[in-house]
């Protein structure tokens, strides 16, 4: 979602059923199957009603969307908030943006249940605890990047935990940019402060092509073959200093 200047009118009960209906219809065309149209709606029409007479802007969106998944049970979280951020832009009424995200396969066609933390510090405890390091060989390329480019040691040992926390939840999960993006939205369930989200998408989109050029040895042939070229033409992102 990104910020707007601007609000257009709110839509009615007709104009909201109509927008989930068209979300509902692309990612089955996409290769959802029923059982994920169902869950889908039965979520998206908890939302529905709270955004029956708002404004439409991502201010708005954004605060109704906190309160519906806050409302959600703890297991549903992760991908209510999937849905809601997909539904965004069938809200809006933007068909530009929805062709262009059509056009990169933006859009989730499965259902992720993960074991979420109450926060952040719990879920890095549980990390330690279960000993987990199969960390995929990108996060040190990655983390050597932003040494090699002045970063203080104490900013790329932030950004080490939140990615380590990150691919703590996405392991076990398809190599796959879908499941990249699900994982991103759990971990943003487990910061609280709005700054910090902000950060840490910019971070998830900076990493996220170290990601996809750089898997673990055993998800080379099955990328290179998905994506039906070689992965070494994948360019990593920028690693520009933040401040």
């Amino acid at each position: 979602m990104t910020d707007s200047v601007s609000s257009l009118p709110a839509i009615d009960k007709e104009g909201l059923q109509q927008a989930l209906d068209a979300y509902l219809r692309l990612i089955l065309r996409q290769g959802a199957t029923e059982q994920v149209l169902e869950e889908r709606r039965q979520l998206l029409d908890r939302l529905l009603p709270m955004l029956d007479g708002v404004a439409r802007g991502s201010a708005s969106f954004r605060r109704v969307v906190d309160r519906f998944v806050s409302e959600c049970a703890i297991v549903d979280r992760v991908m209510a908030l999937t849905c809601a951020r997909e539904f965004y832009y069938f809200w809006l009424g933007d068909v530009k943006k929805l062709v262009e995200i059509t056009a990169r396969s933006g859009f989730t066609t499965r259902n992720v249940r993960l074991e979420m933390a109450d926060s952040l510090a719990s879920l890095l405890e549980r990390m330690r605890r279960q000993h987990f390091d199969a960390f995929p060989p990108s996060l040190e390329i990655y983390l050597g990047k932003l040494f090699e480019d002045g970063m203080a040691e104490a900013d790329i040992h932030e950004r080490e935990m939140l990615l380590k926390g990150m691919l703590f939840l996405l392991d076990g999960q398809p190599y796959r940019p879908d499941s990249f993006r699900m994982v991103v939205d759990a971990m943003l369930l487990h910061l609280n402060d709005a700054h910090n989200k902000k950060s840490f998408v910019q971070l998830a989109r900076e990493y996220f092509y170290y990601w996809l050029s750089f898997p673990p040895a055993n998800e080379r042939i099955h990328l290179a073959e998905e994506a039906a070229q070689p992965i070494s033409l994948l360019q990593p992102g920028s690693t520009t200093r933040q401040r």
